[in-house]
C-alpha cells in the first residue's frame, strides 16, 4: 500500500508545513500554530508580557478548569476550595473589570467583543431602569450587580483568549 498523497502538493499530508496565520509570526513569539487546526496556540507558560498573577490564574484554570456561568465541575470546586481566601479573590475576582468594565475589557485586554457586550448590558440596565422608573437604589443595585458579573467572568475569559485565539462573542 503506497502513501495518500495530497492532490494539489502531491505530498504526503503528514509533510506538509502548516500555514502559520498573522497571530503566529514574529511579532509574538509566544504563539505557536497548532499544526492541526493551524489555530494560534500560546505559550502563555514563557510569554514576558503575562505578570505572575495572570500565570497563577492560568496555573489554576489549566489545572482544573475554566469556571463558567453554571454549575462548576467537582474537581473545579474541590480545588477552589483548597485555596485560602485571598488566593479565591486572586483566582476568581478581577477589581479592574469590576470597577472599570468595558474599558478594561477593550482596552487593556483588548478582548472588543467582550467590552461590547459589558456597554451593551449597562445600556441595557440603564434603559430598563429608567422605562420602569426604579429608585436610586435599584440603579445601585443593578450597577453593583453587572459590576460583580465582569469582574467574575474578565479572568476566565481573557484565559481562554490567551489559550483557544479568538473566542468570538462568548461572555458567559
Amino acid at each position: 500500500m503506497g502513501l495518500a498523497r495530497s492532490a494539489a502538493t502531491g505530498a504526503h499530508p503528514s509533510l506538509i508545513q502548516p500555514k502559520c496565520s498573522s497571530m503566529s509570526d514574529a511579532s509574538n513569539p509566544a504563539t505557536t500554530p497548532d499544526p492541526v487546526s493551524n489555530a494560534p496556540v500560546a505559550d502563555w507558560h514563557n510569554d514576558p508580557t503575562l505578570s505572575e498573577k495572570w500565570k497563577y490564574r492560568f496555573n489554576f484554570f489549566e489545572k482544573n478548569g475554566v469556571p463558567g456561568m453554571g454549575s462548576p465541575s467537582p474537581q473545579l470546586r474541590a480545588a477552589f476550595k483548597e485555596l485560602s481566601f485571598a488566593e479565591r479573590v486572586k483566582v476568581n475576582m478581577n477589581f479592574f473589570a469590576l470597577f472599570f468594565s468595558f474599558i478594561y475589557f477593550g482596552f487593556f485586554l483588548k478582548m472588543w467583543r467582550q467590552a461590547a457586550i459589558a456597554f451593551g448590558l449597562i445600556v441595557a440596565a440603564s434603559i430598563i431602569l429608567s422605562i420602569f422608573n426604579l429608585s436610586n437604589g435599584a440603579a445601585r443595585g443593578a450597577s453593583m450587580g453587572l459590576g460583580v458579573l465582569f469582574g467574575l467572568r474578565a479572568n476566565a475569559l481573557y484565559y481562554l483568549k490567551r489559550t483557544q485565539g479568538d473566542i468570538g462573542w462568548k461572555f458567559f
